[in-house]
């Protein structure tokens, strides 16, 4: 037989007490200064901050009263929280100004600090880079490389620190004008990393020869590189590959790269809006060499490339997956409005949304140079092309594009959906081509010894392409 006994009335009063006293000590982690109890507070226990942390010993916090303090700090080994008054309040953070003056990396770490080594909420800016001689691995040759690095902050020598809550504002260095990350491992998440630039790469964020770097939930806007990877570049990857997740990266500006500039990695890109970034070579949104990112679930709308690939340039034998994105709005002066595939790359698209792209030749794509990749399951709409070619423009490669829905695109010269030349061999079974406009070949149109590889019969569906439906030279 179950009893059910009724609780006095005191016990349930002490229950009350203790789930207060409990959410008292939580909001205490995260209150103001006076709510941390034993925390050093600035300025009242130490005029500066690298007065505080040489004086903290390992799990202590440092609180920081709003005010701008001018100095160059570096963690020194101590896992250590470093914090404003309240990270999570943007007026805080704001008021809360760590300034370099200049005259190096306003945060270092380099000294093997782990994620218990935390800075929170604040503004970090006047950032010169520190001077430093870093090795980078670049095709098998390994090589030592001196310059100004990490305007805003460098992470150095396998320390894994955490990075929250603050504003990297107005930080130059020649490589890492935001942030410099090498061999190492930091999580940076919930951070705004805006207006820094670089002379070489990474005006947001350098990354080089560093494993399973998170980078999640940041705003990564209006960077600038001089040479690669406006908001982000990467170069060389640990054992371990990176994962960019939930960040907004839009309007930065790079001469290969505006988004993006990955060079011999790998890493997950994984639900990203990466905007209206920009390129006055290649890869308005996205530029990788030799590289096999995994790129799913991201918005890749809006960018610009001066020359080719609009929102994306998969060259020098890359061999990323596409999956799940939408590339939609970009426009590239030459050719390759969405996407550029070239030289010996071979990525796989499924599932792609590639739609309202630009260019003179190859609105929705440009696959050139021997290039070899499996477009399969996606939607191929309302591209435009000047020229040739406004789905998909084929040139000396042997692309597979199978199961796509390629509708609607419009060229003024030849080839609405597919513009094949030069020799090249396309594999085309089981797509739909629907309302595709252009001179000569509204679905498909090859020329100068390509060739259309057609199942036969051809299971390819054509429904109102305007002239005709294929023209085979």
């Amino acid at each position: 037989m179950n009893i059910c006994k009724s609780r006095h009335p005191l016990s349930i009063i002490l229950v009350v007490v203790m789930v207060i006293a409990l959410g008292v000590m939580l909001s205490a982690c995260d209150g103001g200064a006076d709510d941390v109890e034993g925390a050093i507070n600035i300025p009242d226990d130490y005029s500066t901050i690298q007065g505080a942390i040489d004086a903290a010993e390992e799990g202590d916090v440092i609180v920081v009263s709003p005010g701008t303090y001018r100095e160059n700090i570096n963690f020194g080994g101590k896992n250590i929280t470093l914090r404003s008054t309240d990270p999570e309040d943007p007026e805080v953070r704001e008021q809360t100004v760590i300034d370099g003056g200049r005259t190096g990396s306003v945060v270092v770490f380099e000294n093997g600090e782990g994620e218990e080594a935390v800075i929170s909420g604040f503004t970090i800016t006047g950032g010169g880079g520190n001077p430093e001689t870093l090795e980078f691995e670049i095709e098998g040759e390994v090589r030592e490389e001196a310059a100004k690095y990490g305007g805003g902050m460098i992470i150095l020598n396998d320390s894994t620190p955490t990075v929250k809550n603050n504003f990297f504002v107005n930080n130059v260095a020649e490589r890492g004008g935001g942030i410099m990350i090498h061999d190492s491992s930091p999580l940076i998440s919930n951070n705004m990393i805006n207006g820094n630039t670089s002379t070489g790469g990474g005006g947001g964020i350098f990354i080089a020869h560093s494993p399973a770097v998170s980078i999640i939930d940041n705003d990564i806007s209006r960077n600038i590189a001089q040479r690669s990877g406006g908001g982000i570049a990467i170069s060389g990857e640990g054992e371990e590959p990176s994962n960019f997740e939930g960040n907004n990266i839009s309007e930065n500006r790079a001469q290969n790269g505006g988004g993006f500039s990955i060079f011999e990695a790998n890493p997950n890109i994984n639900n990203n809006n990466i905007l209206n970034n920009d390129s006055s070579q290649t890869g308005g949104g996205i530029f990788m060499m030799k590289a096999s990112p995994v790129i799913t679930g991201n918005d890749l709308s809006d960018n610009q490339s001066d020359y080719r690939g609009g929102g994306v340039a998969v060259s020098f034998e890359s061999s990323p997956v596409l999956e799940d994105n939408i590339i939609i709005g970009n426009n590239a002066d030459n050719a390759g409005g969405g996407l550029l595939i070239n030289i010996n790359s071979t990525p796989r698209l499924e599932r792609n949304v590639i739609s309202d792209n630009r260019s003179r030749n190859g609105g929705g794509f440009l696959i050139s140079d021997g290039s070899t990749p499996e477009l399969v399951d996606n939607e191929i709409t309302n591209n435009n092309a000047e020229g040739n070619g406004a789905g998909i423009y084929v040139t000396a490669s042997a692309p597979v594009i199978e199961a796509n829905s390629i509708s609607n695109n419009d060229a003024r010269g030849d080839g609405g959906g597919i513009y094949a030349v030069n020799e090249s061999t396309v594999l085309v079974t089981n797509n739909l081509f629907e309302g595709n406009r252009s001179r000569e070949g509204a679905a498909m149109h090859s020329s100068e010894g390509a060739i259309l590889e057609l199942n036969d019969p051809d299971d390819n569906t054509y429904e109102d392409n305007a002239p005709d439906d294929v023209y085979e030279e």
